[in-house]
């Protein structure tokens, strides 16, 4: 099969997985590019997708298949199969089922692609905390695989701005933006992990990839920066995956589409954030929480 690695021994291997969690449109899909243009690396996507009952969110970037018609997903599926019995979009990926069922499923899935790709880190940009806190539960049960978290977070203005653009509302949206945050750095309290604010990492790609890939114990490569020029292999993802451009810019729309008012909700509603003050959330909430009306 052109493109893909033969098979390895059977011999046990411990995958490395990078999990990048994250609120939606806060740049998981330009990090995981990144870190994916590297030789060593292959980025498996929002891999939780591939138990979704929609195929138009299962759709690989490779050939826009679902991952059961698709050359490099169909090896993966097969060698699942051959560990678990079951085909990718019946594995268990976030919630249900037992942990040892979990673990099971999760390692025969980051081995599978890990013997296809013949990369020895796999990127999944799943997002999701509660996958997040059972896969490090699992691994600390001694699952076959390292994780390495990322928190990749991004500036309040952008994204509440991307929230009113997908139609939320805009407090509800600062309220569940300050929630996650506190949520997430408590779970990955005591953990090796990593926070990326996506501002930077769009301003000055070179140097927060040089941060992150030292800290993966990887070296920077030129190859990351021209992504277009390799294959990918997300399930789901933005549509920036399909484009043409490998060029980064900051998205700082919201300095003209949020009327002034909404800035200071943002401003106002997003302060424990700033302050990183989980005491200021918890005392402020009720103010944050969508029901009052201190700020159109």
């Amino acid at each position: 099969m052109p493109g893909l690695m033969p098979l390895q021994s059977q011999q046990t291997i411990k995958p490395r997985v990078l999990y990048i969690t994250s609120r939606g449109h806060s740049g998981s899909t330009l990090l995981s590019l990144l870190v994916s243009g590297h030789s060593q690396v292959v980025s498996a996507g929002e891999l939780k997708m591939l138990s979704n009952p929609d195929p138009q969110r299962r759709l690989c970037s490779c050939h826009r298949l679902v991952p059961s018609q698709c050359p490099f997903w169909g090896a993966v599926e097969q060698r699942v199969k051959e560990q678990v019995g079951c085909s990718l979009d019946q594995l268990l990926l976030v919630d249900g089922g037992d942990d040892t069922t979990f673990m099971r499923h999760n390692e025969a899935l980051f081995t599978a692609i890990a013997q296809v790709s013949g990369s020895a880190l796999i990127v999944d940009s799943s997002k999701s905390l509660p996958r997040l806190s059972r896969l490090l539960l699992v691994e600390t049960q001694g699952a076959a695989f390292a994780l390495h978290p990322v928190h990749l977070h991004r500036g309040p203005f952008g994204s509440m701005n991307s929230a009113r653009k997908r139609g939320e509302m805009i407090r509800r949206s600062a309220f569940n933006y300050t929630r996650l945050f506190f949520l997430t750095r408590e779970r990955l309290q005591g953990v090796d992990a990593l926070r990326v604010y996506y501002e930077r990492l769009a301003a000055d790609p070179r140097a927060e990839m040089a941060r992150v890939m030292a800290w993966l114990q990887l070296p920077l490569e030129d190859g990351q920066f021209h992504w277009r020029d390799g294959v990918r292999r997300d399930i789901h993802g933005n549509e920036m995956r399909f484009g043409s451009s490998d060029q980064i810019r900051v998205d700082q729309s919201w300095r003209q589409q949020l009327t002034w008012a909404q800035k200071l909700g943002v401003l106002v509603w997003t302060l424990p954030v700033r302050l990183r003050s989980r005491w200021v959330f918890e005392r402020t909430k009720r103010l944050i929480e969508p029901g009052l009306r201190p700020f159109p």
